[in-house]
């Protein structure tokens, strides 16, 4: 009964019965009108034009043919349902702003070093690889940077609280996800003291991320206690082409010195405090030094397209030196370019190794550029290897990775399952040089859909970290074959069939 009372009253159940009735009634309104001729012949035309237009747009053909599909089969309905759900471009204004705090990045090179000497390190393919990144998102790779990586939640939450206690010019925080708990707790005990103490503190998080999560005035919570805060993308209660742009990133920069990023979200799950899927296998990654600036360029930017602020980007600068190995190059991903620069990058990865590709992904939804490259790696005699979760956290997804194994597997990609419960980590390990690391999981969402960040690591030691952490973890994952993978009944294949086959349109 309480089970009941709290999915009744929660935000995201009223949030669904809402759109599922405002849904239902534009079929009946396209329903009832069709009766007369002239509108009969006015949404059936408005299909054809719009499919004509979804032909000719600048789309990943997966997308474009859901579309199609949905515009032959539903011609009354189709139509309206694109103008609805389907049209992904951002507004003329959006666009001005995002150009115009583009313009705001102050030269880096004047109080940073470059990380020319890190190049030296690094193959020519992956010198390439670092150039596509820095030419198409303006965020440039850096020497003198430390990196920490955390295998457990656990570990992370605990840095990242004596970490805060040593804030003395501001904190930001980025995430998809925050949960009040224990770990939230005590993050904002500290958040307020600070606020107390002068520091700059802004919190930053995606309302469909967290509205199970947290009430719909949390955000007023936080401004109550000085903390500046602002929630993107907010769920309105209607019919809302921009509901699938969703905040995916995750970054805590404090100070600009240090900065933490990963699949990890500020919530007790995390940590394996509550547990839902089993065992939950996630990881982080804290960087120190000068390569923190390009995270804390993309809290800002966001910050500043949301709230107008004009912060002068200059004084949010790292302040400290430090010795590093390798070199570092996060960068951000949205979905209002054509640049697809994280799956580019992926490609670059899987095209490049000479040995060995290792990934962990929770969700395995490649497209057609993606799973041909991995195919082809594979018969190249590249040792790819992908751990996937054995528990889903959404059956539906679960259901489509699943179908992706059998061509994988027949191409000699060898695929396992973590089989303790679900692993949300993102990772690539490439040839024991290179290593990308971040919140982009290889499915629709995170390449399209979402705004993404990840970590380039060329050359530096904590690569050997992140690798003796997936040889654990692929000790405790089933390796599925052929035979596996083909023990399925009608049913199962006809599921699974479907869910594939609108996957780019969810």
């Amino acid at each position: 009964m309480r089970r009941l009372f709290k999915l009744l009253s929660s935000r995201l159940f009223w949030m669904f019965l809402l759109f599922a009735t405002q849904t239902a009634f534009i079929v009946y309104l396209v329903l009832w009108a069709s009766f007369t001729e002239g509108a009969l012949f006015f949404f059936t035309g408005l299909s054809v034009v719009l499919g004509i237009i979804v032909m000719s747009r600048n789309e990943r053909a997966p997308y474009k043919m859901v579309w199609l599909f949905l515009l032959v089969i539903f011609p009354l309905f189709g139509g309206v349902f694109y103008l609805l759900f389907g049209d992904k471009k951002i507004g003329k204004l959006s666009q001005k702003k995002l150009a115009a705090f583009w313009k705001k990045l102050p030269d880096s090179s004047s109080y940073i070093s470059t990380v020319e000497d890190g190049y030296n390190k690094l193959s020519e393919e992956y010198k390439r690889t670092s150039t596509f990144i820095r030419n198409t998102t303006n965020l440039p790779a850096w020497s003198n940077t430390e990196c920490e990586y955390f295998a457990y939640g656990e570990d992370f939450f605990v840095d990242v609280l004596k970490e805060l206690e040593e804030a003395k010019r501001f904190i930001f925080i980025e995430y998809f996800i925050i949960a009040e708990g224990k770990w939230w707790g005590r993050m904002l005990e500290v958040l307020k003291r600070k606020v107390k103490e002068g520091v700059d503190v802004r919190v930053l998080y995606d309302d469909m991320g967290t509205i199970s999560a947290l009430p719909a005035s949390y955000s007023w919570t936080l401004r109550s206690y000085g903390i500046k805060c602002c929630c993107f993308n907010r769920i309105k209660m209607r019919i809302n082409p921009r509901l699938n742009f969703r905040d995916h990133r995750k970054i805590l920069s404090i100070d600009g010195n240090i900065c933490y990023t990963g699949g990890l979200n500020l919530a007790d799950e995390y940590a394996n405090d509550e547990l839902r899927f089993g065992y939950w296998k996630d990881s982080a990654i804290k960087l120190k030094g000068a390569a923190v600036w390009n995270l804390t360029f993309l809290f800002l930017r966001m910050w500043g397209c949301l709230t107008n602020d004009d912060d002068d980007l200059s004084l949010y600068i790292p302040t400290i030196s430090v010795e590093g190995s390798g070199a570092v190059q996060p960068f951000g991903d949205n979905p209002f370019d054509d640049a697809t620069v994280t799956e580019n990058t992926y490609l670059e990865l899987l095209n490049n190794a000479r040995r060995y590709v290792w990934i962990t992904t929770p969700y395995l939804i490649p497209d057609e550029a993606i799973s041909d490259t991995l195919k082809r790696a594979a018969k190249a005699g590249i040792d790819v290897r992908i751990i996937t979760p054995h528990y889903p956290d959404k059956k539906s997804v679960f259901e489509v990775t699943r179908s992706n194994y059998q061509s994988l597997l027949e191409a000699g990609v060898k695929i396992y399952e973590f089989t303790p419960g679900f692993i949300h980590s993102k990772c690539f390990i490439v040839d024991d040089e290179v290593c990308c690391i971040g919140t982009t999981n290889i499915d629709y969402r995170s390449l399209y859909l979402h705004f993404e960040l990840s970590v380039m690591l060329y050359g530096c030691d904590v690569i050997e970290d992140i690798k003796e952490d997936y040889e654990k973890t692929l000790m405790l994952s089933k390796q599925q074959t052929l035979e596996d993978v083909k023990k399925i009944g009608f049913y199962t294949w006809a599921k699974r069939f479907v869910f594939k086959l609108f996957s780019p349109a969810l």
